[in-house]
């Protein structure tokens, strides 16, 4: 992980047009938005339900359903967090740091405000609806909003929104830290000397901090935390991964090392993955089982390092792969990934309502079949209202979401650019 020399305080200088499209990576956020999609049309049916997350409805559970839900969440975020961090140090090279944080705030808080005005509101009163059908609560708290016990405790927060916050603050801070050294040249230098020359030194600080931080609150992958201000355990794991991504940037930036070591990654990434999974599910059996005890500390660091090192290889083998077998996108996927930040904003209420729907209308149902039912539907309605009130009107403009068409989207020896500074999204 050699990298070129670099100098901040003279951003842009080493730009050449000998970059490549990455069109691979506008793959991988597409996927992933439904991906975000699968994860929470799996909630209902979890045999190990995540401690802390409230959701509209309980319904009979699956085995399957239980390992494709904590398969996906393990590795799910830190994906779109890497491409974030990835495509934010692109962004901070051509356009510097004053233009990266403008851009993000748009992008970023225009839709988190729109989502705690309008999607939040629906989504806590779908949810209410499936408690009093459910017997949890009475009809008048429709009114009063006060709930007891883990009810209470865990309704209030932000949701599935929770990542546009910890990524705008987190551009913030790299926005912040890229004027500090632009402004200090010794610094500068002093930066590159120790990204330049000690690459993997950082590599392994960020696996051991986030390593650290899921050993003490495994509950930041094996759990649910819910506020408005970020949780700083879920703020420093999430933090470890965009981190990478911006080492990512630094260090590959076409990501040729990458994509060639791609596929040997993947074969280790999906062991650790399965590890992952097998040792966190017991680690949730025992906790169920011992509701005033933790795992042993030995555990908790053996989970904690499969977890971290499942995450890692997962997301650096996708994205990998992704680079090394995309070369081109169709319409499907460029509409797709177009969609991506809006199914990802509004598909969490369409989901409460399909498993309330589901659970009561077709009670013997198979959870396997209820699941990629409610996974349909939300997806399908959430195209539907993009194409309808998003894709081409002043709403969808306004919210950063607007398409207006494909793009010619093919290699080219002669024509070659950078990834699209448009940041991958999702919950």
């Amino acid at each position: 992980m050699n990298a070129p020399p670099l100098r901040l305080h003279n951003m842009g200088s080493q730009l050449t047009t000998g970059k490549r499209d990455l069109p691979g990576l506008n793959c991988v956020r597409a996927i992933a938005a439904l991906g975000v999609v699968l994860l929470h049309a799996c909630v209902p049916y979890l045999e190990h339900p995540m401690p802390g997350l409230q959701w509209a409805t309980r319904d009979a559970a699956s085995t399957p359903v239980d390992f494709m839900f904590w398969s996906i969440e393990v590795f799910i975020m830190p994906v779109f967090l890497v491409l974030a961090g990835f495509f934010a140090w692109q962004t901070l090279l051509r356009k510097g740091h004053g233009f990266l944080v403008a851009s993000r705030a748009r992008r970023l808080l225009v839709p988190l405000l729109f989502g705690m005005v309008v999607v939040l509101p629906i989504d806590l009163y779908i949810w209410i609806a499936g408690w009093i059908a459910d017997g949890l609560v009475s009809p008048v708290k429709i009114k009063s909003l006060k709930f007891d016990g883990a009810l209470g405790e865990n309704i209030w927060g932000l949701s599935h929104l929770w990542f546009l916050l910890y990524l705008f603050l987190y551009i913030a801070i790299t926005s912040t830290a890229a004027w500090v050294v632009r402004e200090s040249p010794r610094l500068d230098a002093m930066i590159h000397q120790v990204a330049g020359k000690h690459a993997w030194s950082l590599v392994v600080s960020l696996f051991l901090t986030a390593t650290l931080t899921l050993i003490f609150r495994p509950e930041v992958v094996w759990g649910f935390q819910h506020a408005f201000a970020p949780v700083p355990s879920k703020w420093i794991y999430s933090g470890t991964f965009f981190a990478g991504g911006l080492l990512l940037g630094y260090a590959d930036p076409n990501l040729d090392k990458l994509s060639f070591h791609a596929p040997r990654l993947f074969s280790i990434a999906v062991l650790f993955l399965a590890a992952a999974v097998f040792l966190g599910r017991w680690h949730l059996r025992f906790d169920a089982a011992h509701k005033q005890a933790t795992s042993p500390l030995f555990a908790q660091t053996i989970l904690a390092l499969v977890t971290t090192s499942g995450a890692a290889l997962m997301t650096l083998s996708v994205i990998g792969l992704s680079v090394r077998l995309i070369h081109r996108n169709g319409i499907r996927i460029q509409y797709l990934a177009a969609a991506s930040f809006w199914i990802y904003l509004v598909h969490h209420p369409l989901l409460g309502l399909a498993h309330i729907d589901l659970k009561w209308c077709f009670p013997t149902l198979s959870p396997v079949i209820k699941t990629l039912l409610a996974f349909a539907v939300s997806v399908t309605v959430s195209l539907l209202l993009y194409e309808a009130f998003i894709r081409q009107t002043r709403l969808g403009k306004k919210l950063g979401f607007a398409w207006s068409g494909p793009q010619t989207n093919r290699p080219s020896p002669t024509r070659q650019r950078l990834p699209a500074e448009r940041p991958p999204l999702a919950a």
